[in-house]
């Protein structure tokens, strides 16, 4: 059995995948490349070594063809011990996702597995949500340094893929973001930036900065 490791605080990711197929047969990691980066991203938000990080949710938001968007939804606290962490694994629960979820209506949601649920709600409709009781941040290189900033208790981090998020879409996260953070110096594949959030809030909270 894993050991959970203890959070101490609620961290949610929303990650826009512009181009990440919506056809549950067609979603392939050995194929897409913004498969395995989303596969990847997955992984690195719900897992450190031997265990499974607790009070952590990440929103995946796919717009690829042909039923966008669909929106699949990973909560840590209510994951299987056994559940995949490898990509392999993670793609097979969004391939099953995809597939459960491929007649939804507008806003309906359904649970795929325990932790796990799949909706049709657009990346906008679900950060205007998020944004109306909680400090929602988009991951830019033009934005503040994660260092400077004080969080809350429950935070939301927004970030696109290597397809990044439109002009017309940011100006919606302008308008309804707390702010603009980054994580460093360089621009990260979007893979990265969990680990990093994570590891910055992990630090504040162990007392290490």
């Amino acid at each position: 059995m894993v050991n959970q490791v203890i959070g101490g605080s609620m961290r949610e990711f929303i990650l826009l995948s512009l181009k990440g197929s919506t056809n549950g047969d067609k979603f392939n990691i050995e194929h897409k490349t913004e498969a395995g980066l989303i596969c990847r991203t997955i992984s690195n938000s719900l897992w450190v070594s031997q265990g499974i990080r607790k009070d952590t949710i990440i929103h995946v938001v796919l717009n690829g063809a042909p039923r966008p968007p669909r929106t699949i939804t990973f909560s840590s606290n209510h994951i299987p011990h056994e559940f995949p962490f490898d990509e392999t694994g993670v793609s097979k629960v969004i391939k099953k996702a995809l597939i459960m979820g491929k007649d939804l209506l507008d806003d309906e949601e359904k649970s795929v597995m325990d932790g796990v649920t799949v909706s049709k709600k657009s990346f906008e409709a679900l950060v205007r949500e998020r944004a109306t009781n909680l400090a929602v941040y988009y991951l830019h290189n033009k934005g503040e340094d994660i260092r400077t900033i004080r969080f809350p208790e429950h935070v939301v981090f927004v970030f696109g893929d290597l397809f990044g998020i439109p002009k017309q879409t940011e100006k919606l996260l302008e308008r309804t973001c707390t702010g603009r953070i980054k994580l460093g110096p360089y621009m990260l594949f979007a893979s990265h930036c969990p680990i990093l959030v994570h590891n910055e809030l992990d630090r504040v909270e162990k007392g290490m900065r």
